[in-house]
């Protein structure tokens, strides 16, 4: 059997059309480092098939590659047709019934097991809007949304910088909560969130303070190269974006508070 058998079976058991794979990403679901020339040469990964047992892998699965970018180390392949190939499907027609079914659940959720165990990367990509200084900035500023979103204020606590990350379904109020607090005011639908904002960032309310947004649409989260707009409408995915950002913060370096609503 070829070194390669594990990438067609890979790829004849995906249900997507295009796979972003990162060379490591390939490396380990083969079980072994790639050669040398695969890093190093485009060739490599061309579609020419014949003997060439590593380019028969995915040509038998019924892909090919379609872009290689090896100073990014990621391979995109794309599927040729639909339902693998005859090699796929054969391998689907002699499987005979067995008699035990709890040995088939079994059997099968191994094999299902096997794909969901393959790394993946999680990004979040994002387009901040400046919404400018707390103190000059009113609560009914046009750039400040109504809906849900994230927000981050952010101070300067000597030479460094501190920041909160807010993850809400209303981004206006809790604005507005936080603008309050800084004139010493509690507002009476907020449930005193601004003042427990200053309480666990340790912001002083007198220095300046900049405030910048994240709105609906301006978020995007990518698994493997493939990527949909969050939808922060939803809180728990408003609330993923906002604990992504947060960790951004911490591995910047920068001192930061999460709050989520």
């Amino acid at each position: 059997m070829s070194k390669y058998e594990p990438l067609r079976e890979h790829l004849a058991r995906l249900e997507d059309v295009v796979w972003a794979a990162k060379l490591n990403e390939v490396e380990s679901i083969l079980g072994c480092n790639l050669p040398k020339s695969a890093r190093d040469h485009r060739t490599w990964w061309a579609n020419s098939g014949g003997s060439l047992v590593h380019q028969n892998a995915w040509l038998d699965a019924g892909w090919r590659v379609e872009r290689t970018d090896l100073m990014r180390d990621v391979i995109v392949f794309r599927r040729l047709r639909i339902g693998g190939t005859a090699i796929a499907g054969n391998n689907t027609r002699v499987e005979r019934p067995v008699k035990n079914p709890q040995r088939t659940a079994e059997k099968r959720l191994a094999k299902v097991m096997t794909a969901l165990r393959q790394p993946t990367t999680v990004t979040l990509r994002t387009e901040w809007t400046p919404l400018g200084d707390l103190q000059q900035t009113p609560c009914s500023s046009s750039t400040i949304p109504q809906e849900s979103g994230v927000l981050r204020f952010a101070a300067m606590d000597g030479e460094d910088i501190i920041t909160v990350i807010v993850a809400t379904q209303f981004v206006q109020q809790a604005y507005r909560s936080v603008r309050m607090a800084t004139k010493g005011l509690d507002g009476s639908d907020d449930l005193g969130f601004g003042q427990a904002l200053f309480g666990e960032a340790g912001f002083d309310k007198s220095a300046p303070i900049e405030c910048d947004v994240i709105k609906s649409g301006n978020a995007w989260l990518l698994t493997d190269g493939r990527g949909r707009k969050a939808k922060l409408g939803d809180q728990s995915e408003c609330h993923l974006v906002g604990r992504l950002l947060y960790l951004q913060e911490i591995q910047s370096g920068r001192k930061s508070t999460l709050l989520l609503r």
